[in-house]
């Protein structure tokens, strides 16, 4: 009985002994579950208290805010330098040119834009009006049956009214093509353009601001031999940084200014001429046929009867033989001189050529 208890380990050792090992765990555990802001050690480091992180992360944030205010203060002392023409900053004439044509090109084409819209919203305003216009006269002419003049006065007008229109639809969606692209080239191509702008002159202010600390650290080293310090060192290191950065920057704005060049003028030059064709074929149709068949008859009369009463030229000659060709109103005539005599019928000869001009 006496052995059996003496072989066992008393509370204190055996608290003792508990103790030990709980500290060795807690030594050996890995600490991967503190965040890295905690603390410098490595992830077995000690872990740190309540308070003690606190103080680590307040002194860390007010280290971060030191360094932004340094770099804020240092690039703003840059800017106020160069305005007020105490420094010179790092120039690239060709590339400023280049800089500044973009500038002005995005303002031109944004006054193109502005206006090319304000067009598009008149002429569907007026494409509207005439489709009013026309279903007017088609109302008056249903309540005026008893006059033929004024009906068929009215059914023309109403019918030219509407052709008009309906060419009309042709060159408005062209107009909405060309606005939607040159929004695109003006406010994504360009606009992206200028923003890698932004980041080439942000590169080279930093890039002036941590030269002119490096000349002034070799203008103090020139008048020593003193080895450079850490601080010193440190200096050159972000000169060079910032140096790289500089050149890389300029080398990518050069290329996206050569790729926006070629983009803008291959999709400049193909909607001017989309446009200028939508334009061209609106107003040829409207002089082709703007008022009707009959129309187009009187005036083909007038044309006969000059070469019927007239000495033939050569001009029209060709006329007449193209009309008998395309067999203009598919009636067929036993003669030319038929065909003339049935298309001037209608009209006195000394009115048609009081309206031809000699």
């Amino acid at each position: 009985m006496l052995t059996s208890i003496s072989n066992s380990e008393s509370p204190s050792a055996l608290y003792t002994n508990l103790n030990k090992k709980t500290t060795n765990d807690l030594t050996s555990s890995p600490s991967s579950y503190v965040s890295l802001l905690d603390s410098y050690d490595t992830p077995d480091g000690s872990v740190l208290s309540i308070p003690q992180r606190a103080t680590l992360n307040w002194s860390k944030t007010l280290d971060t805010l030191r360094q932004w205010s340094t770099r804020t203060l240092k690039y703003t002392r840059q800017l106020f330098q160069e305005r007020m023409g105490h420094v010179i900053p790092t120039q690239d004439i060709e590339l400023e040119q280049n800089i500044q044509l973009v500038r002005e090109t995005k303002q031109h084409y944004e006054h193109i834009l502005k206006e090319a819209r304000q067009m598009s919203i008149y002429f569907a305003g007026l494409l509207q009006t005439q489709r009013s216009l026309g279903e007017c006269f088609s109302e008056l002419q249903q309540i005026s049956a008893s006059s033929d003049d004024l009906v068929d006065q009215l059914v023309r007008n109403s019918e030219c009214q509407k052709v008009i229109a309906l060419n009309g639809e042709t060159l408005l969606n062209s107009m909405n093509i060309f606005i939607d692209k040159l929004h695109t080239l003006t406010n994504k191509t360009i606009e992206d353009t200028l923003s890698t702008i932004k980041v080439y002159e942000n590169a080279r202010t930093k890039y002036d601001a941590h030269r002119y600390d490096y000349e002034v650290l070799l203008a103090r080293n020139n008048q020593s031999d003193d080895r450079l310090s850490s601080a010193d060192q440190h200096i050159q290191q972000q000169y060079e940084h910032f140096k790289q950065s500089y050149e890389k920057s300029k080398s990518d704005l050069t290329i996206k200014l050569k790729l926006l060049d070629e983009n803008r003028i291959q999709v400049m030059k193909q909607q001017l001429i989309n446009f200028h064709n939508a334009i061209g074929a609106y107003f040829s149709q409207n002089l082709q046929n703007p008022f009707g068949e009959q129309d187009e008859i009187n005036i083909l009369q007038l044309t006969l009867l000059k070469f019927k009463h007239d000495k033939p030229t050569e001009d029209s000659t060709r006329f007449v033989k193209l009309l008998i060709e395309q067999d203009t109103f598919s009636i067929e005539f036993a003669s030319m001189e038929d065909f003339i005599d049935r298309l001037c019928s209608k009209r006195n000869t000394e009115t048609v050529f009081k309206q031809i001009p000699k």
